[in-house]
């Protein structure tokens, strides 16, 4: 397989964990799965433009900032309050596990350009953690599911 090969297919499980991850969170925390769905992807929009600007605006560069994550959660926030939350807490959870590889994330900027990691011994994109976000995920939207209607209502913020 070539790099290519393999970096686009390590690309799409991380893009689909972070999307799955965002999409849980939305939907057992707020009732808005696809608020945190979007949410949850919002910080890889620097994707579409590799290679076309430089720092800030490369991958993992502003966009990947609680700045960005804060000011996109207020615009959504604005519109309607479950919903902001979803989306808020899915952008969170990108940057929370993209803080677990090597290359860290920019929290800070614009006031550091310090790139933040916190090492686990294994990243949040490794086989492990993958499998293991993947298998709670599912169980939750099962468990989520299999709620009566009821029980669903009083979770709602």
């Amino acid at each position: 397989m070539s790099d290519l090969a393999a970096y686009l297919g390590f690309l799409a499980i991380a893009l689909a964990t972070h999307a799955l991850i965002g999409y849980t969170l939305g939907q057992f925390l707020f009732d808005r799965p696809w608020a945190g769905l979007v949410g949850g992807l919002a910080a890889d929009i620097d994707l579409l433009f590799l290679g076309m600007f430089e720092w800030p605006f490369i991958h993992r560069g502003i966009t990947h900032t609680l700045l960005i994550g804060g000011l996109a959660t207020a615009v959504v926030l604005a519109r309607e309050r479950r919903l902001g939350l979803a989306f808020g807490v899915g952008y969170a959870s990108q940057l929370l596990i993209d803080t677990t590889t090597p290359k860290g994330v920019p929290h800070l900027y614009p006031l550091v350009e310090t790139s933040f990691y916190v090492d686990l011994g294994t990243t949040g994109h490794s086989p492990g953690p993958t499998v293991a976000f993947w298998v709670l995920c599912l169980g939750l939207l099962w468990y989520y599911d299999h709620l009566s209607i009821p029980d669903r209502l009083s979770r709602s913020v």
